[in-house]
């Protein structure tokens, strides 16, 4: 279960879409959460943010970009 950690070191950036399976869908852009360590896999990923906002009719969750930053050392956009 994901939990954020306000005292990791590490975060994961990134742009998603989680479609919902009774229609409709929520998209992020720039979305940050916290990481336990220095890596995180798509899967994981997927998986944190479904926890993460609790999204109880969570279909297809598809990630667009994704960097790890270090706490307070990222922009707060991606570079384009």
């Amino acid at each position: 279960m994901y939990k954020p950690n306000p005292q990791s070191e590490f975060r994961v950036k990134f742009d998603f879409r989680v479609d919902f399976t009774n229609g409709g869908y929520v998209e992020g852009r720039g979305f940050l959460l916290d990481l336990e360590g220095d890596t995180v896999s798509e899967e994981e990923l997927k998986v944190m943010i479904v926890e993460s906002m609790n999204l109880a009719k969570a279909g297809e969750v598809k990630i667009f970009k994704k960097e790890i930053v270090r706490r307070g050392e990222h922009q707060d956009a991606f570079e384009e």
